[in-house]
C-alpha cells in the first residue's frame, strides 16, 4: 500500500501526497513527544540555574554584610584610641571596600554562570 502512494506520487509531480495521513499523524506524534521530553529536561535546568542564582545572591549580600561590619570595626577601633593612627582607618576601609567588591564580583561571576 505504501508503495502504491509513493509511486503515485512521483508520477504524479506531487499531486498526490507521498506520506498516508497516518504516516505524518505517526511522525508529529513523535515530534510531540520528543519536544515534551526536551521541555522536561530545560524546565529541570532552569530550576537548578535559579536555585544557583540564589545561592549565588545570597553569598553576595553575606559578603557585602561582612565587609561592611569590618569597615564599622575599624572605625569604630579608630574613633576609640585603640589605633589611634588615622592611616589604620583609612587602610581598614580601603581593604573592606575591596573585600566587599570582590565579594560583589564574585556574586556576578556567579550568577553569570548560573544562567548562562
Amino acid at each position: 500500500m505504501g508503495i502504491i502512494r509513493k509511486t503515485a506520487s512521483i508520477a504524479t509531480l506531487g499531486l498526490i501526497n507521498f506520506r498516508s495521513k497516518a504516516d505524518r499523524i505517526e511522525m508529529l506524534e513523535a515530534e510531540r513527544d520528543s519536544a515534551t521530553g526536551e521541555l522536561a529536561t530545560k524546565d529541570v535546568k532552569l530550576s537548578r540555574a535559579e536555585k544557583r542564582a540564589e545561592k549565588a545572591e545570597l553569598k553576595a549580600l553575606h559578603a557585602t554584610k561582612k565587609a561592611e561590619r569590618e569597615r564599622r570595626r575599624a572605625d569604630k577601633s579608630a574613633e576609640s584610641g585603640v589605633v589611634g593612627a588615622a592611616d589604620a582607618v583609612v587602610v581598614a576601609s580601603r581593604r573592606a571596600r575591596r573585600k566587599a567588591k570582590r565579594a560583589a564580583n564574585q556574586a556576578t561571576e556567579a550568577l553569570e554562570e548560573a544562567v548562562g
